[in-house]
């Protein structure tokens, strides 16, 4: 296979919320702000766009005015992992202890412990208003795509 000549670079994520403000307060915690929505006329659906700022990523939020009564979603830690899909999102933080802190002291969530992965990165998640988990690490394994690091085990 021959190499793209074309740049990817990730642009967004898309989510489907029940609250969009608790989701836009939960999400704003963490360097988001609105830069566009939109609303259906009849306000059955509103597409909100929330971009970090410095980095442009934005997370894409779809509310259905029919999911506000719906029950949060109930995901597990890592949002059901041997299941096919997508399963949180990511952000890296200099110091893992000091972000996990600052988290719980601004109440912005449910937050787990810090853990070591299989994969030997420390990481701790915290759910968003609607069950949905956000992974943060800290990621000083140096990893290099030239000399891939092959790990094996017994944890499941």
């Amino acid at each position: 296979m021959t190499a793209p000549t074309t740049v990817y670079q990730p642009h967004h994520t898309a989510f489907s919320v029940a609250d969009l403000e608790a989701s836009k307060t939960f999400y704003g915690y963490f360097g988001f702000s609105l830069i566009l929505e939109w609303t259906k006329e009849d306000k059955s659906l509103s597409i909100t766009h929330l971009q970090q700022e410095g980095s442009g990523y934005v997370l894409e939020l779809f509310h259905y005015a029919a999911n506000e009564d719906g029950p949060r979603s109930s995901f597990t830690v890592g949002n059901n992992l041997p299941e096919v899909g997508v399963k949180h999102l990511g952000f890296s933080v200099p110091d893992l202890a000091a972000a996990r802190e600052e988290i719980i002291a601004a109440g912005i969530g449910e937050v787990t412990e810090i853990a070591r992965g299989r994969t030997l990165v420390d990481y701790f998640f915290v759910i968003d208003p609607d069950g949905m988990y956000l992974e943060f690490v800290n990621d000083s394994r140096g990893l290099d795509p030239g000399a891939p690091l092959l790990l094996s085990g017994t944890q499941k």
